[in-house]
């Protein structure tokens, strides 16, 4: 954080001071400890914007934000936010997400990748059919078989309700 910047600003004054370290390296050293943020101070930054998004109104229905936000127009989508933010975060829109200080980035992505299998299902009585969309795939980590001739052979028959 910023104190550690500090620091480094300590050791580079000593330095020079003491003749350790000429004038000219001495400047760059100074003007890039005052350029850069550290990673940790960046995501410190990006947290408090995440804190202020959770209060921009957002309408059910189409998941875009009701208000501007930091640049973005009314009608913007909240996946798009999102994206912006993980881009950013060291370590994702996952742990922005769940706050519990768990990073879950890879977790995010294989199930970002695994819901591109979730297809649109007509099996009502599967298990792996939820609201239409068949689930398979987060539950077994791969694309459900499915023939021209027999349909869905990963279809698991769900007896009663």
């Amino acid at each position: 954080m910023a104190e550690l910047r500090d620091e480094a600003v300590k050791v580079a004054n000593r330095l020079h001071q003491e003749d350790r370290i000429d004038y000219g390296e001495y400047t760059v050293l100074m003007d890039g400890l005052g350029e850069i943020d550290t990673l940790r101070y960046q995501d410190e930054v990006l947290e408090e914007l995440w804190g202020q998004f959770a209060d921009i109104p957002m309408n059910p229905k189409t998941e875009c934000i009701e208000a501007p936000f930091m640049g973005w127009g009314v009608g913007t989508s909240r996946e798009e936010i999102w994206h912006w933010f993980d881009r950013r975060h060291s370590k994702g829109v996952g742990y922005l997400l769940y706050g519990d200080g768990i990073d879950r980035t890879d977790q995010v992505a294989k199930l970002v990748y695994l819901k591109r299998f979730c297809i649109e299902c007509e099996s009502q009585t599967c298990q792996y059919n939820h609201g239409g969309e068949c689930r398979f795939a987060l539950v077994h980590e791969r694309k459900p078989r499915i023939t021209d001739d027999d349909g869905c052979i990963d279809y698991d028959y769900q007896e009663g309700e």
